[in-house]
């Protein structure tokens, strides 16, 4: 096997580019959290075992700036795929932080491990949900499935874009705002009613301090309904990471030649 990597070592070159490229693109797996010497062993592990089933050899381009083109071509690869998940779980944050901001969550932000960003407390739950999910469902090895059918459908320097990707990456956006709808329904409905119900009582009962009484109102009623509404919201990102699977090797013919 050594020997083979040895005789083909712009393949195997190549190979690393877009394998690290992949594994740096995946959701939880490529956060800063994950030690880049893990990285690196991983990558260069599938490398290793992936270089041998590749039989047709790689042109190298002759100019510098033909291969620079032909790397970045590859990263290309690992970005898309990427990008795919990372939709998905934008979606389940964005659920989170409609339904933290009506709870009167807005300024209780936590710190996201995974992205150094700042999220809310319910965005957090769904985001921790998320990667339970996404390990309990064996994702992760969707996309080691994902590496190794790229190398089968889209050759070495294979991947383009085109008007169809473009097309397919606009309607994975338009996902993010369905899936986060769905998340955010149980809570933002129950609170819009309670806000409903709270308006009235105050026209009924002026001398009702109703700012005093709505914060634990919605904040106690938000729990509740994220607690009764939490086999739901597993459902729908079971669901989420079952039609991600099915985005990735789509977007992966997309760009093929």
């Amino acid at each position: 096997m050594l020997n083979t990597i040895f005789s083909n070592t712009e393949t195997f070159f190549f190979v690393f580019v877009r394998v690290l490229a992949i594994l740096s693109a995946i959701p939880f797996l490529g956060g800063r959290s994950v030690p880049m010497p893990l990285k690196m062993g991983v990558t260069i592990m599938l490398a290793i075992l992936i270089v041998p089933t590749i039989t047709t050899p790689v042109p190298i381009p002759e100019t510098l700036p033909g291969i620079v083109f032909s790397v970045f071509r590859e990263i290309l690869i690992g970005l898309t795929l990427g990008l795919a998940a990372r939709m998905v779980i934008a979606g389940f944050e964005l659920a989170g932080q409609l339904g933290g901001i009506q709870m009167g969550f807005a300024m209780a932000n936590v710190v996201d491990p995974h992205t150094s960003g700042q999220l809310s407390v319910v965005a957090q739950v769904y985001n921790m949900v998320g990667i339970f999910i996404f390990f309990a469902l064996n994702v992760h090895l969707i996309f080691i499935g994902a590496i190794k059918e790229c190398f089968l459908v889209v050759p070495p320097f294979g991947f383009s874009l085109n008007e169809t990707l473009y097309s397919g990456i606009l309607q994975m956006g338009f996902d993010i705002f369905k899936i986060a709808l769905k998340l955010a329904a149980p809570i933002s409905i129950s609170i819009l009613l309670a806000n409903l119900a709270m308006g009235i009582l105050a026209r009924t009962v002026p001398q009702l301090n109703i700012f005093v009484v709505g914060f634990p109102v919605t904040i106690t009623l938000g729990l509740v309904m994220l607690f009764f509404a939490m086999p739901y919201v597993v459902s729908t990102i079971t669901s989420s990471y079952g039609g991600m699977s099915n985005d990735i090797f789509d977007l992966l013919r997309t760009g093929a030649h």
